[in-house]
């Protein structure tokens, strides 16, 4: 299965994130993501059975460059830090569609 990552669409994302509340402080308003979104972003099946990706740990770091263009210096086993996201995605490229 190849996953193809909108970099843009991350960004823009992260940006309008916000932490207190879990929600996306868009123009029209704070949103929420649902399943729904998921599967129509994404383009991952929401019905039927978990979609899971066994990595090794060892691994991760391999996998966050192939799936992100980028690795955390500082990995956990799977654990990726928002943190961490926030400082990679932050802003958008020049040629983000808004």
């Amino acid at each position: 299965m190849t996953v193809d990552i909108d970099a843009s669409l991350i960004t823009a994302l992260v940006e309008r994130w916000r932490l207190k509340t879990s929600t996306f402080h868009m123009s029209l308003g704070e949103v929420t993501i649902t399943l729904e979104d998921v599967d129509t972003l994404s383009g991952l099946p929401i019905d039927g059975e978990a979609v899971i990706i066994d990595v090794p740990d060892q691994e991760w770091s391999a996998t966050c460059m192939r799936l992100l263009g980028h690795a955390p210096t500082d990995l956990s086993g799977s654990v990726v830090r928002i943190s961490w996201l926030r400082e990679q995605f932050n802003h958008l490229p020049p040629n983000a569609s808004s």
